[in-house]
């Protein structure tokens, strides 16, 4: 059997969301102990799975937080074996690289996840009339659906409840994006290559795959492409957009673009140049762009974090393109993931956001 620590088996005493110490908890329900002294009786392991950023920020005390995890299997009266995730990384849940560990330190055993089930609080259950706050995550159920074995709030195995309370759903399935045939472009006929000299104007969140696609799409094509982290302002990308045209060469706009003032620069120089303009907008919603960001940083220790706050941004301004805004043609860019190696599709099939 597999645990959460906060909210699972402990609360607070003060009644607050988060503990002021590490002394600051009470079993969550008074039977819990006896019901995990009854598995283990019956030859199951205990583990508590919890994450900690608050220590690797300085927030939560290390030693005092280890003192805590004593006290709480002391309470509990039966051996239970505790992995703690002080950061990020592959070790967060729902990422499973605590249930990694498991297995590596489990003295050769094999763990039968048929016969495991994985008890959390941040079940993504939405408020209702007997529940006056939504939960604050995902992670406890996507982690246990990550691992691949039985999920449960804590009233239903500790309570017994019947009553399954509504969930979600996950704002984003990575598994949704596999399983069949997925075009390229919408509409599918929307050529790569323009017969006539064009402006391209991208529009897509961070970490939708826009740049991959745009490299893809110049080396296919020979496009130019122009963006503001190479010439670091939009000024200076329109002045450089006018110099490729003038030269003879179709021009690739690669920035974010989320509102009709970002766009309507471009239309503006197709305009003055007198050549076509299309927009081709990534069809990637923000949460599948926050999958996407962290599957990098997960798979490439070079690429860049990026912050919730600027997909959210992103998102405030955004407008959808059309065609009445002087685009010949929009097309929308269907992500199509693709793996070098089996390990990494494995992990982007998971839910990596909480």
């Amino acid at each position: 059997m597999n645990v959460r620590e906060n909210g699972t088996l402990i609360k607070t005493k003060t009644g607050k969301v988060f503990p002021v110490d590490t002394n600051d908890w009470q079993l969550l329900y008074e039977n819990i102990p006896g019901e995990l002294k009854k598995l283990h009786s019956d030859g199951h392991k205990i583990v508590i799975f919890t994450n900690q950023k608050g220590i690797q920020v300085g927030k939560v005390d290390r030693n005092g937080f280890k003192k805590k995890i004593e006290s709480i299997v002391s309470k509990l009266g039966c051996p239970v074996q505790a992995f703690v995730s002080v950061a990020g990384g592959h070790y967060r849940k729902p990422c499973i690289g605590m249930w990694a560990e498991l297995q590596s330190r489990n003295d050769d055993v094999e763990i039968k996840k048929e016969e495991s089930v994985y008890v959390g609080d941040a079940a993504g259950r939405i408020k209702t009339k007997n529940r006056p706050k939504k939960d604050h995550s995902f992670a406890d159920r996507f982690f246990a659906s990550n691992v691949g074995v039985r999920f449960q709030t804590p009233e239903e195995f500790f309570q017994k409840s019947n009553d399954s309370e509504p969930w979600g759903p996950p704002s984003f399935d990575p598994k949704s994006l596999f399983g069949g045939e997925i075009a390229m472009f919408d509409p599918k006929d929307a050529p790569l290559k323009s017969e006539n000299q064009e402006i391209i104007v991208m529009v897509g969140f961070p970490g939708s795959g826009k740049s991959t696609f745009v490299k893809w799409l110049s080396e296919q094509n020979g496009y130019k492409i122009v963006n503001r982290d190479t010439t670091g302002t939009w000024q200076k990308c329109v002045a450089t957009c006018k110099s490729h045209l003038k030269n003879g060469d179709s021009v690739i706009i690669d920035n974010t673009s989320p509102d009709v003032e970002s766009r309507q620069r471009y239309i503006h120089v197709a305009k003055e140049e007198r050549v076509e303009c299309r927009c081709f907008v990534m069809n990637c919603e923000m949460e599948h762009a926050q999958h996407n960001i962290r599957y990098r940083t997960l798979t490439n220790e070079t690429a860049q974090e990026i912050s919730s706050m600027v997909l959210r941004i992103h998102k405030g301004k955004y407008v959808e393109p059309k065609e009445e805004e002087g685009f010949k043609q929009i097309v929308k860019v269907n992500f199509q993931p693709k793996f070098e190696v089996k390990e990494h599709e494995e992990l982007y099939k998971m839910y990596l956001i909480d």
